[in-house]
């Protein structure tokens, strides 16, 4: 969840959209299409060297199912369910980072058929017809693994809210873990989850991680990004890096000027490439942009233009959901997802979560 100033910036009128359409950068006619599973390119030599991987990641911050109500557009999460799962099947996801999604089966009487927020989405999305499963499963690091309450201490492994969720149809788990942030706000501990994974069309693997940060203190959150940077350069080894999450920092927040060059810097840079303090994107770093326009918060909000620039195309949205990826990888598309309509301007339908999916496609070499 992000401070009121945080939202009340956000909300500004400082954005940019197409109305769901592509902005494709100059030469480039047509979007870009997937080349997973392609066959492999031959080299002078003849012999046969392996082509890209596709890889289509996003981050979404579900709102927790303890946060439920049904006032204006929003609606608890069991109406809300459908929506996010419509939606990442619509994006044809490999992997997906998740924050908010509660641990505890204590809201087991407001999910449909899971025993927590995160597991209840995997067996919707699995009942859909996906092949989906999260990196880790515990709850808590209690004994009951789904329950913090008299909690009795057992490493599990658990990262709280913050989950990682792959499609097994194209993604195998090779190794996960967490860490959780020394620096800690009030209220829910805060973590790093961290996954190596591999794409089943190369047998490529790299390191995602999904986090959020603290939204109650901007000492803290500098604090998080520092032992974020410092967690994931351990742990990466010779893998490309894809860092996901909620981290509660849009362009214009001043921790943005330290965050987004200190991310870069450590050799992960923002896959759509903004610079603080301006909606004006330089040197672009996606092949094609959608919705560019459009904040990453909407606050149950259904109409667009409160959260983007309707107006002026050409400029970025402020998103608090970022991804960011090994700055060497070609990043296809840069996406913030969103079904409007055109005409009214207003979202489609459901209202997902309070804020917007943010989707990138990463060309794994």
């Amino acid at each position: 969840m992000s401070t009121t100033w945080e939202k009340l910036a956000v909300n500004k009128k400082i954005v940019s959209c197409l109305l769901g359409a592509a902005v494709l950068l100059p030469g480039l006619a047509t979007a870009v299409p997937s080349t997973a599973g392609s066959a492999s390119a031959t080299t002078l030599s003849g012999a046969a060297a392996p082509s890209p991987t596709d890889v289509r990641v996003a981050t979404m911050n579900l709102s927790s199912v303890s946060l439920d109500k049904t006032q204006g557009d929003e609606q608890p999460w069991r109406v809300r369910r459908t929506a996010v799962i419509s939606e990442i099947r619509s994006e044809r996801l490999d992997v997906l980072g998740v924050q908010e999604a509660n641990p505890s089966k204590h809201w087991a009487p407001r999910l449909v058929d899971g025993p927590n927020q995160y597991l209840d989405l995997r067996n919707g999305l699995n009942r859909a017809g996906g092949s989906w499963q999260v990196t880790n499963t515990a709850g808590y690091n209690c004994v009951d693994a789904l329950s913090s309450a008299g909690c009795v201490y057992e490493d599990n492994q658990a990262s709280n809210a913050t989950r990682i969720l792959y499609n097994t149809s194209t993604i195998s788990m090779v190794s996960q873990g967490t860490y959780q942030y020394q620096a800690q706000g009030p209220g829910n501990k805060q973590f790093l989850a961290y996954a190596v994974l591999r794409t089943k069309a190369s047998g490529r693997e790299f390191l995602l991680t999904d986090t959020h940060l603290t939204p109650t203190s901007s000492t803290v959150r500098r604090a998080q990004l520092e032992e974020l940077i410092a967690e994931t350069n351990q742990v990466k080894g010779d893998l490309p890096v894809v860092a996901v999450g909620d981290y509660n920092t849009q362009k214009f927040d001043p921790v943005a000027a330290e965050m987004i060059p200190a991310m870069k810097a450590a050799g992960y840079g923002d896959t759509s490439n903004q610079q603080y303090g301006t909606n004006n994107l330089r040197d672009p770093r996606p092949l094609v942009l959608t919705n560019r326009w459009l904040n990453s918060y909407n606050g149950y909000n259904r109409n667009v233009a409160s959260f983007g620039y309707e107006d002026q195309h050409d400029r970025i949205g402020n998103t608090i959901d970022w991804v960011f990826a090994s700055n060497s990888l070609l990043v296809k598309e840069w996406k913030v997802v969103c079904s409007m309509n055109p005409a009214t301007m207003k979202i489609r339908g459901v209202i997902p979560s309070d804020h917007n999916m943010v989707r990138a496609t990463l060309s794994m070499p």
